[in-house]
């Protein structure tokens, strides 16, 4: 009995540390890691019907993996690289000539406080700050050239492997679950559905109005409309703040040069074309997946960039939803 009792906790000892060691080799990748996975469970309906149309499934996840490089990392590499290099020229131009920005900043903070004399702002200090962390962040991601071209190495290897023999790590995990299997598949289910509706409600909404704001901008002439329309997309993912953090100061701006056919266009565009994905294309692409409250939404967005950096964006929702699909499994299975 005493030497049963001591194999078994020996063996528990050498678990623990063995999977303690392999959770700190894995730790580094945990970004790419994640990221594939999410991706993968997004595109695998077109994995599908590949491998459906060609039978071989290693055949089908290169075609899959190759499609997602030409139509989705490609373009967003050279946008990326565009307004990384129209941030560093601004910021460059905001440094050397602070005093002409400081007069149309001063210019701005009178307009507004016309209107709204107790709000107390400081628009020149609060640009640099902000192209202080974009700058930052755009230079993290593409100046460190070694570690971004490890980092989607790792992740396009991942994501081949995950779309290839996803369903056998599915099934070797659950075979080590001692949950129930009809818990297992509701898991699963709810995962599959928690990470599209979020994907689906928040990232590409967000895309899309970051795009239409940012054509928007080109239209009427605006100054470094490819940045301003990413960041109305990261603005997009923020409930309540959305792209009136670039549209109403853009509005502004064309307000004070009284360049007003612009801004009544301006203020137009943002109110029918960006206003409009939300409202038509929200109830389609989200459809009955899973709907986050705003405000976890907002602290998602907000800590998964403390966190994890721009890939934040998309990793600080999913975590969120990953922890509440787990807690609706938890009510429907173990508390009923």
């Amino acid at each position: 009995m005493e030497k049963t009792l001591l194999e078994k906790s020996f063996f528990a000892v050498l678990l623990v540390a063995s999977f303690a060691l392999v959770i700190a080799i894995f730790l580094p990748f945990f970004v790419p890691i994640a990221v594939a996975a999410t991706l993968a469970v997004m595109v695998h309906p077109v994995y599908c019907w590949i491998a459906n149309k060609i039978k071989y499934k290693s055949i089908a996840a290169l075609l899959t993996v190759l499609i997602t490089i030409i139509v989705l990392l490609i373009p967003l590499g050279i946008i990326g690289l565009m307004i990384a290099r129209e941030t560093t020229e601004l910021y460059t131009k905001f440094t050397s000539n602070q005093q002409q920005f400081s007069v149309f900043f001063r210019a701005a903070e009178d307009f507004i406080q016309r209107y709204m004399p107790a709000l107390k702002i400081n628009l020149t200090s609060y640009a640099e700050q902000s192209l202080k962390w974009i700058v930052g962040n755009f230079q993290a991601v593409f100046v460190g050239a070694a570690s971004t071209i490890l980092a989607l190495f790792l992740g396009i290897i991942t994501y081949y492997y995950l779309l290839k023999d996803g369903e056998k790590f599915i099934q070797k995990l659950t075979a080590l679950s001692p949950l129930a299997s009809a818990d297992e598949v509701q898991i699963i289910a709810k995962l599959h559905r928690t990470i599209n509706s979020v994907v689906r409600g928040s990232i590409i909404i967000a895309l899309l109005q970051g795009i239409t704001t940012g054509i928007g901008l080109a239209i009427f002439h605006v100054p470094s409309a490819l940045l301003l329309g990413s960041i109305a997309g990261i603005g997009a993912l923020i409930p309540t703040v959305g792209t009136t953090i670039v549209i109403a100061p853009v509005i502004v701006y064309l307000f004070v040069i009284q360049d007003y056919v612009a801004a009544v266009g301006m203020l137009i565009w943002g109110s029918i074309a960006v206003g409009l994905i939300d409202n038509l294309l929200h109830p389609l692409l989200v459809g009955k997946g899973m709907k986050l409250h705003p405000l976890f939404i907002f602290f998602a967005v907000i800590g998964g960039i403390a966190v994890f950096g721009l890939s934040g964006l998309i990793l600080g929702p999913l975590a969120v939803s990953f922890l509440f699909a787990l807690i609706d499994v938890y009510k429907e299975e173990i508390l009923s």
